[in-house]
């Protein structure tokens, strides 16, 4: 396995999700990247989660394009309650503050990002962890960034809340339980497939690092204090 030299490009889908030609013409979805992107992203998510009926599973809003050495990559975040164990399914009950499956078990999710080809092949897929010792719900990835791009070195901005915390009473209070973290995710390539190492050494996980700039200056000032050889 080979570390890839340079994260070229990093984009995100508002910058190429225009569905029109410049002669004003519109483009069919089968010609157009993100409704392909969208298709197996969809698919590589119903094979995986617990709660099928469910189907808000794609954060359209930060769908990427990533280059890296000349090759075209898409990068599509997601959030679903992932299957503990095969074939495992939850029905949730219904009511929205309850976190509770009809089959017995608490209903949670993750984050998680997948990756794809240019031929909108599954190449690599990763879940976010959040080492909470309490059930929790993550609900949105806020922000993705590089970091270091000549390292493939990646951050995520995730939010999340404990699915037992009191619920808002009033609209002021909605969110008061949401807490953000941000994760580093270094990407190496093998023969076309990504493959994602989620490197909490230096930002703790838990944390409460909140957005990329912030993980990006603590980044910094940990790696200043390591040893030449423990900085990769």
């Amino acid at each position: 396995m080979t570390a890839l030299p340079s994260l070229a490009h990093l984009q995100l889908s508002t910058k190429w999700d225009s569905r029109y030609r410049i002669d004003g013409s519109r483009i069919p979805d089968s010609d157009h990247e993100l409704p392909k992107l969208e298709q197996v992203g969809m698919a590589a998510v119903k094979a995986r989660t617990a709660t099928p009926a469910d189907t808000n599973f794609a954060l359209r809003e930060l769908s990427f394009k990533l280059s890296i050495d000349q090759t075209k990559f898409y990068m599509q975040p997601a959030k679903y309650m992932p299957q503990t164990r095969p074939g495992e399914v939850c029905t949730s009950v219904g009511k929205v503050t309850a976190y509770q499956c009809m089959e017995g078990q608490r209903e949670t999710q993750a984050c998680h990002i997948g990756f794809f080809d240019a031929q909108f092949h599954e190449v690599g897929w990763h879940t976010i962890r959040i080492n909470e010792s309490v059930p929790i719900f993550c609900n949105s990835i806020p922000a993705v960034g590089v970091y270091d791009a000549t390292q493939n070195a990646m951050l995520v901005t995730v939010q999340y809340f404990a699915i037992d915390h009191k619920p808002a009473a009033k609209p002021s209070e909605i969110g008061s339980g949401w807490k953000r973290m941000t994760v580093l995710l270094r990407l190496t390539s093998n023969n076309g497939k990504i493959t994602v190492e989620q490197d909490d050494r230096c930002l703790g996980n838990p944390n409460q690092v909140d957005a990329v700039p912030d993980a990006k200056r603590a980044l910094r000032r940990c790696n200043a204090s390591l040893p030449s050889s423990a900085v990769h």
